[in-house]
């Protein structure tokens, strides 16, 4: 983003102040005051930050129970890449560590429409809507806290389950040695019922 626009502007906005101008040895120069010197920095971080989320104005999704952000959302329809720009922007989210971090494959275009939640005055959920459908409004979305959030929860899960079944299977592997050598028919008739059951769906 150029600050020129904004340098031109403010600069003028100086010159055009009595008693500002520097004596005809300092044509360059300006005088301006300390509560100025703010207000033009502090446009040129709102033009700086407007730029980086390109006029998209993001709002957050939250769990209705805990409150928790869950992902982001803008009215509109938006390229994926620019939202996600401006998802960024809000959170000043760190690529590389961060869950909230916002990609553009993670991002959504969709209908939406509000509906009271029952019990609670004044507050509304958001649920998907037919196209242009009464009451309907375009949204940008990303849900990547909570794709992420089931992502890990889904990688515990199946972490948890090859840990059992190994140490399922280590058991089974001790029990049928220990069998071979004490009566190895009955080894033989655990494996036959072992591999029955697991054609079923697995040991129980």
């Amino acid at each position: 983003m150029s600050i020129q626009p904004l340098l031109e502007q403010s600069w003028q906005t100086l010159l055009d102040k009595g008693d500002r101008t520097s004596p005809s040895e300092y044509p360059e120069m300006c005088l301006i005051t300390r509560e100025e010197l703010q207000n033009f920095l502090v446009d040129a971080s709102l033009k700086w930050k407007e730029g980086r989320s390109h006029g998209i104005y993001i709002e957050e999704s939250r769990e209705l129970d805990s409150g928790s952000v869950m992902g982001f959302f803008a009215r509109g329809h938006y390229d994926a890449y620019k939202f996600a720009e401006a998802c960024n922007e809000y959170t000043g989210a760190d690529p590389y560590y961060d869950r909230r971090y916002v990609r553009a494959e993670d991002c959504r275009q969709e209908w939406w429409r509000t509906v009271p939640v029952g019990g609670e005055p004044g507050v509304i959920s958001y649920h998907n809507a037919e196209p242009r459908s009464r009451g309907a409004f375009a949204v940008t979305v990303t849900h990547v806290v909570e794709d992420r959030e089931r992502k890990q929860t889904q990688r515990w899960i199946d972490e948890h389950n090859k840990g059992r079944a190994a140490g399922f299977a280590d058991g089974l592997n001790w029990a049928l040695r220990q069998l071979d050598r004490i009566n190895a028919e009955a080894g033989t008739e655990l494996l036959r019922q072992y591999r029955e059951q697991d054609k079923k769906g697995g040991a129980k």
